[in-house]
């Protein structure tokens, strides 16, 4: 890859916590929007409906070298980089995990992490699909929003 050997003396990821305060309010907002995510999906399978996974907010880039801490921004990142931004899929999803959904029967005999029967697929569509002009217009047009009555249960940690 060309990119040379890892650096020595990597920063543990509880003390890079302690560090940053930016890095602490980046796995806030992370979490916040991994539990939207999972009610987004869970309703989605319920209603038997397409979801378009959102395009996640960030307020760090990714990486796992020891300059970033404590300004969870990369090195040699342009200086006017504006936070928050949006940020790949990639930065805060498991994609490989994620392709369970789409396609359970085929990826459950390689899935460690379960042991259940495949669930149904579930039809999932990228952040930019509905801003795609090749996208239908009868899809464009007509969004569904669903609102839940209730009180949410807690957040867990």
């Amino acid at each position: 890859h060309g990119l040379g050997g890892k650096r020595p003396g990597g920063v543990p990821a509880e003390e890079a916590r302690r560090r940053s305060v930016r890095l602490r309010a980046n796995l806030e907002l992370m979490r916040r929007q991994l539990h939207a995510l999972r009610d987004a999906l869970a309703l989605a399978y319920v209603l038997n409906r397409t979801l378009v996974l959102p395009h996640f907010d960030c307020l760090c880039d990714r990486s796992e070298l020891v300059d970033y801490v404590p300004s969870c921004v990369y090195p040699g990142a342009p200086p006017g980089l504006a936070f928050p931004r949006k940020c790949s899929t990639h930065f805060v999803l498991n994609i490989h995990k994620l392709q369970y959904f789409l396609e359970p029967a085929r990826y459950a005999a390689s899935a460690p992490w379960t042991t259940r029967k495949p669930a149904p697929p579930l039809s999932l569509r990228a952040h930019s699909f509905l801003a795609d002009p090749r996208t239908a217009s009868a899809i464009t047009d007509a969004p569904q929003r669903v609102r839940v009555l209730g009180r949410p249960p807690p957040v867990d940690e």
